[in-house]
């Protein structure tokens, strides 16, 4: 009789053991279920245009989402397509829309079929800029006013960037028209890229020179410069930077959506990063190194994300 008792003993704890696996496997795959469905389609595509300063953030995004299970790709392109491709649903997001003036003319003519996000950084300058060892120039109307033949030495030539940029359409469109700048300068046409280097080279040479600039920008890292004064006011307040998703995005990639959406830093930030791609560290290599460097940034940013 012991015997029995002692069998059936030793039968019930074995069932009560596999009863017990089989919860624990129930609420793994429950658990899992749960994960995935918050990720939703692992596929991401960001958008950026060629200018670093939205490069670096858009490689810091992209570390933080492949952190989670992401498989982010980066599309690199012109502005102007880098908001159509994002109303077309070809790309996902950007950090990179730039408002209330910058980006305007794209935000209104898209608008319907993007969402807009939280904001990326706070109050983003534009202006024509110039090194500071031009100390007779400190404002618009002095190129205006051709105070000290600043004209003629420049060839009446403002250095841009590229014709499709937002800055540039303002800078042509309202700015030189407002200050008579559209008489006889010349806004030329570049890259980013060329149009700092083309003020490497004059700082180097200590030539005059005025440039298409914006913060942040690592130039400001490197070299001692100042924005020239905007009394009339026509570049505007200053401008933030916000996310932009394609409609529908939230609810295919719910996990993406929420980590882009509370991602926001610093100019200051955004410029360590840049310099750090521009003195030739890789994009990726310099997203990472970020956030190595600055991991309470990094928690704050996947703040209620579980990491695969």
């Amino acid at each position: 009789m012991q015997r029995i008792i002692r069998v059936l003993s030793v039968m019930l704890i074995l069932m009560s053991c596999v009863s017990l696996a089989a919860c624990a496997n129930n609420e793994e795959s429950e658990s899992s279920d749960d994960t995935g469905k918050e990720l939703g389609d692992k596929a991401v595509t960001l958008a950026s245009d060629t200018y670093v300063s939205n490069i670096g953030a858009t490689y810091v995004v992209k570390q933080l989402l492949e952190e989670v299970g992401y498989n982010v790709t980066v599309k690199e392109t012109d502005v102007g397509i880098e908001f159509s491709g994002l109303a077309s649903g070809s790309s996902d997001a950007s950090v990179g829309l730039w408002l209330p003036g910058t980006h305007a003319s794209y935000w209104e003519e898209y608008k319907d079929k993007l969402d807009k996000m939280s904001m990326v950084t706070e109050e983003v300058e534009l202006a024509l800029t110039v090194p500071s060892y031009m100390e007779d120039i400190n404002s618009i109307e002095d190129l205006a006013n051709n105070k000290n033949n600043i004209g003629k030495k420049l060839d009446w030539d403002i250095t841009g960037i590229s014709p499709g940029a937002g800055m540039m359409e303002l800078t042509k469109g309202k700015v030189m028209p407002a200050y008579g700048l559209d008489k006889n300068w010349k806004l030329q046409s570049s890259s980013g890229p060329a149009m700092a280097a083309e003020l490497k080279s004059a700082i180097d040479k200590k030539e005059p020179i005025v440039v298409t600039l914006w913060t942040p920008h690592w130039t400001f890292n490197e070299f001692d410069l100042k924005m020239l004064e905007d009394p009339k006011n026509k570049y505007g307040k200053p401008d933030n930077v916000y996310g932009v998703s394609r409609k529908g995005f939230k609810e295919d990639s719910p996990l993406a959506y929420k980590i882009i959406d509370q991602f926001n830093w610093t100019k200051k930030q955004n410029q360590d990063v840049m310099y750090s791609i521009q003195s030739g560290m890789s994009n990726e290599d310099a997203a990472k190194e970020f956030l190595e460097n600055n991991p309470d940034f990094k928690e704050k940013m996947l703040e209620g994300v579980e990491t695969k």
